[in-house]
């Protein structure tokens, strides 16, 4: 009887094989060819944007949109919910039977407006009612600028950025390239979707793949996932296309052209920090230039502190970029004496006393990591919101001081705020403030410095680009905002600065590694890069370029040539003389140094006073 049912059910289900009596079945092993099997694996890994609602695939796109209820009606038993979602400064309407129907008829018209589809049918609205899913197998995504995205509550509900460019993109072509001797960027991966080529890179191919992914989706859709810094969403800064074309651009020229530099001499090519200075004009990406190149996280010992300005004291990558703009700035100001002087960056003031910076130029500031000091006290992998809960805890917004002869700051509280020549030639530790605490002086003081402030009006930068450890609250904290609420009486034309933060797509990761005891410096007009002693503050055989007696040197030589600057009686003898010239900058500086102590900060920690003592006009 047993045999009998079996052999019914066999026939019922179709198979067709004969069994003998005790005899049992059993389905055989379906062959494939490795091709199909692979095809299949493919598959499985794949995720179908058709198995989810427009609410969540919308949430994915555009992190943290509000609904708002806008007109309940109907009996309590039968109510009608009229919801609507503002995506890209664009109001979307749905409405439904219960809330989230409503919701995900919202959703699905705002999807509409940045997604096409080949016909109004292959859209379909899931309402939780319907059970009918959406087919997003067919989209085309196409380019819309829209407002920054905001932040998002959940950060586990946001996908990364290349499960997401998988799933919208599912035909995009991965190109890989691989370069042994830069451990920064050892692999290049450039994605290609629809005719159009977007590139990162990384230590190791899943970084690489994730951001050119996030330079895909960036451009495409406008979307900039916070994973690729390991940040939590909250905190994070949410850039539009344009911002992070402009962030990548100035990050890719300054990287390639140090790996161009560098490409002979692999001695030199190791750094921890890396610095570079990008001019642009009217916001023309294709002709950006890039100004100076430098590396570099050391300050000259105590023992080799020169008192004529031969040596330099701070080697840390981003102020010996500043100091290649000073010098670039020089040139420039010597083009005003040529034929040439429309190719110039400056032009003649209104009131024809001084030079100001043509309209539409301006400076872009990359480093590879956060700015040491105030704006890297932080723990990157921990998880903050983007308002500083403790704002104020004693370590916020503290001056820090970098120490010789290593690495990372201390606050000056914990140092004396005067410091003399003949105690640190004793032995006294030469303290040197902190990069976050100079490019705040420099959003205040302008960029140019006090020689240059005789001749034009104070320079800013325009943005601050890192290539990793970028936490918006505390870099915002350190670069301007700690003295916005103090800083009192400064003369025109100097104010508070509060240059564009950006970050890269292609972060670069931390390298536990001995830092090099040299610095290379490049300006733009240079054939090889100048390699400088960390250790004494000076290239082998003669004085840096940006040292300061070499830029004292050339106020000396531009002083009394230019039109439209007063005329002093005679050139100033020393350094000091020469900056006590500019009142202006020399109260502002005051201002600046006033509003630190107002907020309990600490005070400025200057070098000793005999280092600007030297004599600048030749003998």
């Amino acid at each position: 009887m047993a045999n009998e049912v079996k052999e019914e059910n066999i026939t019922d289900n179709n198979i067709g094989t004969n069994l003998k009596n005790g005899e049992t079945f059993k389905r055989p092993l379906e062959e494939e060819s490795p091709q199909k099997s692979k095809k299949r694996k493919n598959e499985q890994k794949s995720i179908n944007l058709t198995e989810k609602n427009p609410i969540s695939v919308l949430n994915e796109l555009r992190i943290g949109l509000k609904y708002d209820i806008i007109e309940q009606s109907g009996p309590s038993h039968n109510p009608k919910f009229k919801v609507c979602v503002e995506v890209d400064g664009e109001k979307y309407f749905g409405s439904g039977n219960s809330k989230k129907a409503a919701k995900s008829e919202a959703a699905t018209e705002a999807l509409k407006s940045f997604i096409q589809f080949p016909t109004n049918d292959t859209f379909i609205s899931t309402s939780p009612l319907s059970g009918t899913k959406m087919d997003f197998t067919s989209d085309q995504v196409i380019n819309k600028k829209s407002e920054k995205l905001g932040p998002n509550d959940k950060d586990s509900a946001v996908k990364g950025p290349l499960m997401l460019l998988n799933e919208l993109f599912p035909n995009a072509e991965f190109t890989c390239v691989s370069d042994e001797h830069n451990p920064y960027t050892r692999f290049k991966i450039s994605i290609t979707i629809k005719n159009e080529t977007f590139t990162g890179s990384g230590p190791n191919k899943k970084l690489a793949k994730n951001a050119a992914a996030s330079a895909a989706l960036s451009k495409l859709i406008n979307y900039t996932n916070p994973h690729v810094l390991n940040m939590s969403v909250e905190d994070s800064v949410f850039q539009n296309a344009e911002y992070q074309e402009l962030a990548d651009t100035v990050g890719g020229l300054v990287n390639s052209k140090f790996v161009t530099l560098m490409e002979n001499d692999t001695v030199h090519m190791k750094r921890k920090v890396l610095a570079g200075i990008v001019m642009t004009k009217n916001g023309d990406l294709q002709n950006a230039e890039v100004i100076s190149v430098t590396t570099g996280t050391k300050c000259v010992s105590g023992e080799y502190i020169s008192i004529n300005g031969a040596s330099l004291n701070d080697m840390h990558a981003e102020i010996l970029s500043r100091r290649c703009l000073i010098n670039y700035f020089y040139d420039q100001l010597e083009l005003l004496k040529t034929e040439i002087s429309d190719s110039s960056i400056f032009e003649p003031k209104s009131d024809k006393k001084g030079f100001k910076l043509k309209e539409g130029i301006e400076f872009h500031l990359y480093i590879n990591t956060a700015p040491c000091g105030d704006a890297r006290i932080f723990s990157p992998h921990e998880e903050h919101s983007s308002v500083d809960k403790h704002p104020n805890r004693i370590s916020r917004g503290q001056l820090r001081s970098k120490i010789e002869s290593g690495e990372g700051t201390i606050p000056v509280k914990n140092a004396a705020a005067i410091q003399t020549w003949d105690g640190i030639v004793q032995g006294e530790r030469l303290l040197t403030m902190s990069c976050s605490d100079k490019i705040c002086r420099w959003n205040v003081l302008g960029l140019q410095g006090a020689l240059l402030s005789y001749f034009i009006e104070p320079i800013y930068l325009k943005s601050i680009i890192l290539g990793s450890l970028m936490k918006e609250s505390h870099l915002f904290r350190a670069i301007c905002g700690r003295i916005e609420s103090s800083l009192q009486g400064l003369p025109p034309p100097f104010l508070l600065n509060r240059p564009n933060m950006m970050r890269l797509t292609s972060v670069e990761v931390r390298q536990p590694q001995k830092a090099p005891n040299f610095s290379v410096i490049w300006i733009t007009g240079m054939e090889k890069p100048e390699v400088v002693n960390a250790n004494t503050g000076k290239p082998e055989k003669s004085i840096s370029i940006v040292s300061k007696q070499s830029l004292a040197t050339r106020f000396v030589k531009l002083f009394g040539t230019l039109n439209g600057i007063p005329d002093c009686s005679k050139v100033p003898n020393t350094l000091i003389e020469a900056k006590e010239l500019v009142t202006s900058y020399n109260q502002a500086k005051k201002s600046l140094y006033e509003s630190f102590i107002k907020e309990r900060l600490g005070s400025w920690v200057s070098k000793p006073i005999e280092q600007d003592m030297f004599d600048i006009v030749p003998s």
